[in-house]
């Protein structure tokens, strides 16, 4: 087996030989073809702008999600909760077609690429192909763009940053406006169900001569209150979150959680025993029991409506507020040395690639030989 694999090198090294003016033309060749049109290559230069996110506190809707989290824990839910992240990370935006689709409109990227905006997919994959961003370890951005004119590359890499804080703010003002509209709309109501409840508390008062409750009608009510407030209030919430993200998306899912326990919990607060003694809610008296009912009611709305109000403000600020989502550490500066093209890598590939591709062809070809002459010396001995 050694003396066949011996035999079959130096066959092997006697064909190369024997074919060395052709593998030496071949080689030389693509590698002088290779110099030329590197040498024709126009050279790109690479620009980066290092970016942060500010440390900002946490979103309205994560402050008050978390303002709940005494209530919670005073009836066993404070678990259901989870933790609370962003809504989305900012890559998204980063990465959006409305801040690609700025840059190619304001640098003409259609004349430089000598590519009609009516071919805008094949436009903007040639865009990307310039662009590389990464989120890094640390929580910065980095943004690349590589082109032909350092100038150019340096201010596409800085006008990202700048485009996608506009887009970032767009964002955040509509939905600031949404959330603004839709608190204001459930605060009239809440307004309207309290002025109704105190007519009708006052009507009660006077045509029964009840003022005040006892100490135990306060502990229920305050009980009763929290906990009400709490349904309602989440009730909000999950109508806000299916409005905004849908009723099957993983934030709706958990508040829907959160809404249920909280019924469930009221529901046997009102009609089991043990929660205000030893009889449940409805087993109280005709006459208090409607007064409790009433100055709860009261009490609830109130509650929820001042702790919406915050929220409410916070999201009319925000509809004109000025933020900057990304601070630009390191600007980006025109590079003095171009980033490519690797010329003497493109010679030194191709030099060894056509070695290896005239060898490849001279052993297929002198096989195929063999192979047909072992054939023909078969037929003529059948």
């Amino acid at each position: 087996m050694d003396l066949k694999n011996e035999d079959l090198a130096k066959r092997t090294v006697l064909l190369l030989l024997k074919n060395k003016w052709l593998i030496f033309s071949f080689v030389f060749v693509l590698t002088l073809a290779s110099v030329v049109i590197s040498l024709l290559l126009p050279n790109q230069y690479t620009a980066k702008v290092n970016a942060i996110p500010p440390k900002t506190s946490t979103s309205s809707m994560e402050s008050l999600i978390s303002g709940l989290s005494s209530t919670l824990k005073d009836i066993g839910l404070a678990k259901l909760s989870g933790k609370t992240e962003g809504m989305y990370s900012f890559l998204v935006i980063l990465d959006s077609r409305a801040v690609k689709d700025s840059l190619i409109n304001k640098y003409r990227f259609d004349t430089v690429y000598k590519i009609p905006k009516t071919k805008m997919t094949k436009l903007r994959k040639k865009f990307e192909e310039n662009l590389e961003i990464t989120l890094e370890p640390e929580g910065n951005y980095v943004i690349y763009f590589t082109d032909e004119d350092p100038n150019r590359a340096a201010n596409v890499a800085n006008d990202y940053v700048e485009i996608s804080n506009y887009v970032a703010q767009k964002i955040v003002q509509t939905e600031a406006s949404f959330n603004r509209k839709y608190l204001e709309k459930r605060i009239s109501n809440i307004d309207t169900l309290i002025s109704s409840i105190l007519d009708s508390l006052q009507r009660f008062s006077q045509k029964n001569l009840i003022f005040s409750p006892e100490e135990q009608a306060k502990a229920i009510s305050s009980s009763y209150v929290d906990l009400k407030a709490s349904k309602i209030s989440q009730e909000i919430l999950y109508e806000l979150y299916k409005s905004r993200y849908g009723e099957n998306d993983p934030l709706t899912f958990s508040q829907r959680n959160i809404m249920e326990s909280l019924a469930r919990k009221l529901s046997e607060f009102e009609n089991k025993p043990g929660y205000i003694g030893n009889f449940p809610l409805k087993s109280l008296t005709k006459v208090g029991g409607e007064y409790l009912r009433l100055y709860a009611e009261l009490e609830t709305y109130t509650k929820v409506k001042s702790f919406l109000l915050p929220y409410l403000e916070e999201n009319r600020l925000n509809e004109h507020r000025q933020l900057q989502y990304l601070i630009v550490l390191d600007k980006a500066t025109p590079p003095d040395q171009k980033s490519k093209p690797k010329r003497s890598l493109i010679v030194i590939g191709t030099f060894f690639g056509s070695f290896l591709l005239v060898t490849f062809m001279i052993l297929l070809i002198d096989s195929i030989s063999g192979l047909a002459r072992e054939m023909k010396e078969f037929k003529k001995s059948t």
